[in-house]
């Protein structure tokens, strides 16, 4: 998650703000009592590599600026057209560009250092390679607030700035080159940082971006409410194909039915977490009833059909006291909520990409079908078209479950303003650089 990947950058970076004469932490010259350990080549090699360390970094700030302010073209503008945001972007465009270093190898990534201060740049970099997947995964325009941007242009910034600040700690590192202007990056970096910085930041970020993909839950079935939580689940995954019409039916079928038997378990323990099943259970039996003239062969929802069956068939064996465990009521309200989005998705999918159509009765007669009665003529068109049906209002008003809050993680506050902290410290001495 972001939270995770960014909150790891902002702890290895400002451990290294931390630490000073540089060359005596490579093996070079420092104290008298300590002897050199690199020679100069050496420690070249290994200035080299913490540029390649760098680098990563900086591929980072710039994507997080991509994600969050996505202005396509900055050819032709100047500092005077540019905003805060496109600044940044614009000078960390050129940084990359005039950086010689490359992206650091899978092999450095995952491999301890042998000092120190190299190891926490292997650590800065390698959240900076796992964190490239968070913005493909909802950590990006469009899918974010305001505020949840300025949050993540603000995070870039502060980066950006502690760069800035290490890039001329690391100096007279043999052969170490500095970054493209970085008296313009870093008035830029800081500029855009009290920009963003001027409303609430909105940490709820730190909850979103990628996460390891769930797998189906196999092999024999689970005793009890498990058997259920088990069934539910792989329903929920094999949601993620669009399901045929035959098989949305059975699914919505499914659902009342487990939504019917959770609320005759739960009427004696618990009567308003009852009621909030039995509401379930009506609006899916409305859906299976707006539903039965639906047709469509398009999608695979075989396998979610047959878990929606397996959930339904053991909900009913299931003991009067089958829910009295109310952790795992609360994992089956949560599996059902997802459920209950992706159906809704594949049915105004469906409908926009008339990919479910509905049967109406037109005024004429079957001449064709080689029977004496004749019966009405039945023909097939678009839920978009002059048909209209509940099926998409009920969908949208009574099943989508309301939004769940993103509720950041605990300390996103404090482990940003630790970082802050030690990018505006700034100790004093004449051997900073050393």
């Amino acid at each position: 998650m972001y939270g995770e990947n960014s909150g790891l950058l902002r702890d290895s970076m400002r451990e290294l703000l931390t630490q000073h004469r540089i060359q005596q932490r490579i093996g070079g010259a420092g104290l008298h009592t300590v002897p050199e350990t690199t020679t100069v080549a050496e420690r070249q090699e290994i200035g080299e590599q913490i540029a390649r360390y760098r680098h990563a970094v900086l591929v980072w700030c710039h994507q997080a600026m991509r994600a969050a302010n996505p202005r396509i073209n900055l050819d032709g503008t100047t500092g005077r057209t540019r905003g805060p945001a496109e600044e940044l972007r614009y000078r960390l465009e050129a940084s990359l560009k005039a950086d010689p270093a490359a992206l650091p190898t899978t092999e450095e990534l995952v491999t301890e250092q042998r000092f120190e201060m190299v190891d926490l740049w292997r650590q800065a970099a390698r959240a900076c390679a796992l964190g490239e997947h968070d913005f493909d995964a909802g950590v990006g325009y469009g899918r974010l607030s305001e505020a949840q941007c300025m949050t993540v242009i603000h995070d870039a910034a502060e980066v950006t700035r502690a760069l800035v600040g290490l890039d001329r700690r690391y100096a007279r590192i043999p052969g170490w080159r500095q970054l493209k202007d970085p008296g313009r990056l870093g008035r830029a970096a800081e500029v855009c940082a009290a920009y963003s910085g001027y409303g609430d930041p909105d940490y709820s970020i730190d909850g979103r971006g990628w996460k390891s993909p769930s797998r189906l839950v196999e092999g024999p079935a689970l005793p009890g409410a498990s058997g259920v939580l088990q069934a539910q689940h792989n329903l929920l995954l094999h949601l993620i194909k669009f399901p045929d019409a035959q098989s949305l039916r059975v699914i919505m079928d499914s659902q009342r039915i487990v939504s019917l038997e959770a609320k005759r378990r739960l009427d004696a323990g618990d009567p308003d977490l009852a009621a909030r099943w039995q509401r379930r259970a009506e609006t899916y039996g409305r859906l299976v009833h707006q539903a039965r003239d639906v047709g469509g062969f398009y999608g695979k929802g075989g396998p979610a059909a047959g878990q929606g069956s397996v959930a339904a068939a053991r909900m009913q064996k299931l003991p009067a006291d089958g829910l009295a465990d109310f952790p795992q009521v609360r994992r089956l309200m949560r599996i059902s909520a997802g459920i209950d989005e992706r159906v809704c998705t594949a049915v105004e999918y469906g409908i926009m990409e008339r990919l479910y159509f509905q049967r109406v009765l037109i005024p004429a007669v079957e001449n064709d079908d080689g029977e004496l009665v004749k019966g009405p003529l039945r023909e097939w068109q678009p839920v978009t078209g002059p048909v209209q049906t509940e099926l998409l209002r009920l969908v949208r008003a009574d099943l989508r479950p309301v939004p769940a809050d993103h509720n950041p993680p605990k300390g996103p506050a404090q482990n940003r303003l630790d970082f802050e902290a030690a990018i505006d410290h700034r100790p004093g001495g004449p051997d900073i650089g050393i």
